[in-house]
C-alpha cells in the first residue's frame, strides 16, 4: 500500500517513466495483491457458509452452486499459482520439504490479510508512522 502511494504521487510522471502498459500492470499487481490478500478471509467464509447452505437447504440455489464454483475455482486457482511460483523459485535442494509450505498457505494467507488489514488502518490513522520489523544477530559459524 504505502509503495502504491508513493508511486502514485506523480501519476503522469510514472507513466512517462515506465510507459503506459507497465504502468497499467503495476496498478493491477499492486492493487490485486492488496485486494486479494484483505479479501481473503471473506471468500474463505463465504465458500464455507454456501457449502453449509447446500449441505442444509433443499432445493439447493442456482445462485449458490455458481457462486460456490467460483468460490472455489479463485481458492484453488489462487493457491496453486502461489505455490507455483514458489517452486520454481526454489532451488532443488529445498524442494523436498515443500509439502509444508503447501500445508502452511492457508494461515499465510489469512496472516497477510491481517497485515494488509493492520496497514490500511496504520496509513488512515497514523501515516507518517513506520512500523519497524525487529532483526537480531546471528552468530555466523
Amino acid at each position: 500500500m504505502q509503495t502504491w502511494l508513493v508511486h502514485m504521487r506523480h501519476p503522469v510522471q510514472l507513466v512517462r517513466e515506465i510507459g503506459p502498459r507497465s504502468f497499467v500492470i503495476a496498478q493491477i499487481l499492486s492493487a490485486g495483491f492488496v485486494v486479494s490478500a484483505m479479501l481473503h478471509p471473506i471468500l474463505l467464509l463465504a465458500g464455507i457458509y454456501l457449502m453449509l447452505e447446500m449441505a442444509f437447504t433443499t432445493p439447493v440455489s442456482g445462485w449458490s452452486v455458481v457462486l460456490l464454483t467460483i468460490d472455489m475455482l479463485n481458492l484453488v486457482c489462487g493457491y496453486t499459482s502461489f505455490l507455483a511460483l514458489g517452486w520454481q523459485t526454489l532451488p532443488k535442494a529445498q524442494r523436498r520439504g515443500f509439502w509444508r509450505i503447501v500445508l502452511f498457505t492457508p494461515p499465510y494467507w489469512f496472516l497477510m490479510s491481517a497485515a494488509a488489514w493492520r496497514s490500511l488502518f496504520q496509513i488512515y490513522r497514523r501515516p507518517h508512522h513506520w512500523e519497524k520489523t525487529r532483526h537480531f544477530r546471528t552468530k555466523v559459524q
